[in-house]
């Protein structure tokens, strides 16, 4: 027999679960009726009623007027109203961090960033809560959470960074500052699975499981399998694909280990091999754009590939390589059937892309190569703080 507070728990239970169905419901669709609302959900006309009640009372929902009859009294149409609430979404980045106030379908309301400023270039505690605090400044509508992704292994239902490239931030709760300091639901995530969830959420995407692959300094994976983030079973650690070897007796990796995917197939790796060209090919188009080998950038390898430095060419090709390799592994193990590429090597565009899905295709069997797209994000340089924003709509609305 259950006793008063058990019963009151499995009650307040079933009501958020209700609510979270009726929100869903609501959010995902055009514009529904109540009827509809009770169809979809499942829920009794009485139940699903009862909700939307208490939801436009709270002003998240509101009546858009009648729509056309179906054989009886017109339905009242429902519709979630975008503007109701707020969330803030922060991407800690390894020389910068940057925020955004987002409305409740992802749109941007303000902005603010700032380069790292602590003496090991790398962001502090001080900085990331000065961007919250004028983004929490900068809210006209209730604040639902606040997101927060960084790359490394953090345990999401804790916040702890377990490792993170950032210094001196290994095994130290952020998650757990931010809650003491603000009051709010907070929530954290890996970058790459935060750019998941962004793809997932607000590029419109017909497929329910994808991958993002992140290719900044380092190399990482989203996972996103029947519209949940895969965070794996410990650290949140499934997005690792970076610090799998990927060459025998390769060079050394920032995490200790030798020949890491992140050493043949990150933005580093490329402005290294690029540098090395330069030393290497008098005729190379890097030489007209850089005074000398140490002063090759992403910015003047980029401008030199896009103008058709044969050498470059090459040196594209060998990244994408590696990464063909590493996809086809997903895919082979996850079977999903989209590959997203982020970050700034993705801007090398479709002649890179197109590698990559060629080397993947090349090492899948054939039915499931087939049914495989590859393709660059269109969310640009927000991603990953717009899926940390994402993450609010998950964790604390039910919504995604």
């Amino acid at each position: 027999m259950l006793l008063a507070r058990d019963q009151k728990l499995t009650q307040d239970s079933t009501k958020l679960h209700n609510r979270r169905l009726v929100l869903k419901a609501i959010y995902n669709g055009a514009t529904l009726s109540r009827a509809d609302i009770a169809r979809l959900t499942g829920l009794t006309r009485t139940t699903a009623s009862s909700v939307v009640a208490e939801l436009i009372e709270e002003g998240l929902v509101t009546e858009l007027g009648q729509g056309p009859p179906a054989g009886g009294k017109p339905p009242t149409l429902l519709q979630v109203v975008d503007e109701a609430r707020q969330v803030i979404g922060i991407d800690v980045a390894r020389a910068t961090v940057q925020g955004g106030l987002f409305d409740l379908r992802g749109r941007v309301l303000q902005r603010v960033s700032a380069p790292a400023t602590s003496g090991n270039g790398r962001p502090d505690l001080a900085q990331i809560t000065g961007l919250i605090d004028d983004l929490v400044a900068a809210a006209d509508r209730p604040l639902v959470g606040i997101g927060a992704a960084l790359p490394g292994l953090i345990d999401p239902s804790s916040g702890v960074i377990h490792q993170t490239g950032l210094q001196g931030w290994q095994e130290f709760s952020l998650g757990g500052e931010l809650r003491q300091r603000y009051g709010l639901p907070i929530h954290m995530v890996n970058d790459s699975q935060a750019a998941a969830l962004a793809e997932y959420t607000f590029a419109g995407h017909a497929a329910h499981s994808l991958a993002v692959v992140l290719l900044k300094r380092g190399v990482s994976a989203g996972i996103v399998l029947d519209g949940q983030v895969y965070h794996g079973a410990s650290y949140g650690g499934a997005s690792e694909i970076g610090h799998v070897r990927a060459v025998e007796g390769g060079e050394l990796c920032s995490c200790g280990h030798f020949g890491c995917l992140e050493t043949v197939a990150s933005e580093r790796a490329l402005v290294r091999w690029a540098q090395t060209l330069y030393r290497n090919d008098a005729g190379s188009r890097l030489r007209t754009l850089a005074p000398q080998a140490e002063a090759v950038n992403f910015a003047s390898v980029l401008q030199a590939f896009q103008a058709g430095d044969p050498g470059l060419e090459q040196v594209v090709g060998q990244v994408a390589h590696y990464l063909g390799a590493a996809v086809a592994s997903l895919v082979a193990v996850l079977n999903v059937p989209l590959v997203v590429l982020a970050g700034r090597l993705a801007r090398l565009g479709e002649p890179f892309t197109n590698a990559i899905a060629t080397e993947m295709r090349q090492r899948l069997l054939a039915p499931l190569a087939e049914r495989v797209e590859v393709k660059v994000s269109m969310l640009g340089d927000d991603i990953i703080m717009s899926g940390a924003a994402a993450l609010l709509l998950s964790s604390e609305l039910g919504v995604v």
